[in-house]
């Protein structure tokens, strides 16, 4: 038996959807969430674009396989709502590096290169003109995903841009 109970602040829509974590330096800012394990870009302050996206995964995904991320967006259908999902399709990102905490796949510049599995693709731009971003892994062969809705992205990178990274213009 379920009991109703009054909403706490952690039960608003940007909880369940996720923080965007903001660190500043001289250098630069770091953007940061949870989805996987982790979620970092770091923010260039003079060209105020991502000097990489890392996508984290735990440590015991399959190393061979990577992870793949594709984007959708939400479209009215009548009285509800419908995904679509990107018609690019997805790309496979290959793990850089596997270490004990987790294993990374890192794009420089926030751009996913073509490939065999992969297209090109800035992360930036869809990160701000998307809805969510889809991200699939293996571990001992079946298949982990999730999604993240981008909308707390959105909101701290526009915070980012009118504050933290406004002092350096």
């Amino acid at each position: 038996m379920f009991r109703a109970e009054q909403p706490t602040k952690d039960d608003s829509i940007e909880a369940l959807a996720g923080k965007w974590d903001i660190q500043c330096s001289e250098r630069g800012c770091l953007m940061f969430t949870d989805v996987l394990v982790g979620d970092p870009d770091l923010m260039d302050r003079t060209t105020r674009k991502p000097a990489y996206f890392a996508f984290h995964a735990p440590s015991n995904a399959d190393r061979t396989q990577g992870v793949m991320i594709t984007f959708s967006n939400a479209l009215p259908d009548g009285v509800t709502w419908k995904m679509e999902l990107d018609s690019e399709g997805a790309s496979r990102l290959p793990f850089e590096s596997c270490e004990q905490d987790s294993c990374v796949a890192r794009l420089k510049n926030g751009i996913a290169a073509d490939g065999k599995d992969s297209h090109k693709t800035d992360l930036l731009d869809k990160f701000l003109n998307s809805n969510h971003i889809l991200f699939l892994y293996t571990r001992d062969g079946q298949p982990y995903r999730t999604i993240k809705p981008l909308f707390p992205f959105q909101a701290a990178f526009k915070q980012l841009l009118e504050t933290e990274l406004k002092k350096s213009n």
